[in-house]
């Protein structure tokens, strides 16, 4: 049978997601993972909290945390979620053309990452090519990625090896030999967000490949370490600014596609190829 492109495709690889599609309406974001957009169509519109008015833009880059708003209109749009760790984002802001009330605008290579994405939303399959070429978009020349603490790279691999445990900050602190209070000041330093945060993130995450594997969406979450639904849904709502009810409708028509060698319990690939998510 002819293969059909998908309304939307979401690529859950281990360091960085992708999501490509037509939301038809404003995205509320306030994620914890740097994040890069651009638009297959039209220019989509963005305001933070501090703005008066929203700005066009082609292609944005925004921090961990950063709170905006992005109206697409009719347009399609491809997003992408960055590694954890913050290589991908301190490596992309010398690209970047714009700057103003915390955005980022004007990716020098926006119209290959907008093939990219138009690409991938249109392939049958994913044979890991697609990843080693949004690899190739961002990093080009192959250049060493930006430094990261030790001590909280081993915190974020701890996080996803126990994604449905809770375990404590002072468990954790003490796991890399810091104080509470030192590894909460290197963790936000470096990830950009706080670790709770983080760990809400991750399991959303999670929960997305339990989803792709078959399980509802009351199980996915509860398998990724959320309470229950309600825990959940608040933590869904206050991360992507979306209900889950919303996403759900759109998951008949979203193509959800993940690596092989994924854990469905960790979100941890066996043989990840570089620190960061």
């Amino acid at each position: 049978m002819e293969h059909q492109p998908s309304r939307s495709v979401l690529y859950l690889w281990p360091r960085r997601t992708l999501h490509v599609g037509r939301p038809g309406r404003a995205i509320q974001f306030s994620q914890a993972a740097a994040s890069l957009t651009v638009s297959l169509d039209a220019p989509f519109r963005v305001r933070t909290p501090t703005m008066v008015s929203p700005v066009p833009c082609t292609s944005l880059l925004l921090r961990p945390g950063e709170k905006a708003t992005v109206d697409p209109g009719t347009a399609r749009v491809g997003t992408c979620y960055l590694d954890a760790l913050g290589q991908d984002y301190r490596l992309l802001l010398p690209q970047m053309r714009a700057h103003e009330s915390g955005l980022y605008r004007g990716f020098v290579r926006e119209a290959e990452l907008r093939d990219l994405c138009e690409l991938m939303l249109n392939a049958a399959k994913d044979d890991g090519s697609g990843f080693e070429a949004l690899e190739h978009v961002i990093n080009p020349e192959a250049e060493p990625y930006p430094d990261v603490d030790p001590r909280v790279a081993a915190v974020v691999a701890m996080i996803r090896d126990s994604v449905a445990e809770n375990r404590s900050v002072k468990d954790l602190a003490e796991a890399v030999n810091l104080s509470v209070p030192r590894l909460v000041q290197l963790f936000r330093q470096q990830v950009g967000v706080p670790i709770r945060r983080y760990r809400q993130w991750h399991r959303l995450f999670v929960t997305a490949i339990n989803v792709a594997r078959g399980r509802s969406l009351t199980d996915a979450a509860i398998q990724a370490g959320f309470t229950d639904s309600a825990h959940f849904s608040h933590t869904f709502r206050a991360t992507l600014g979306l209900r889950p009810s919303e996403v759900l409708s759109e998951l008949v028509r979203t193509r959800l596609v993940v690596p092989a060698d994924l854990s469905a319990d960790t979100g941890v690939a066996s043989s990840p190829a570089q620190a960061g998510a």
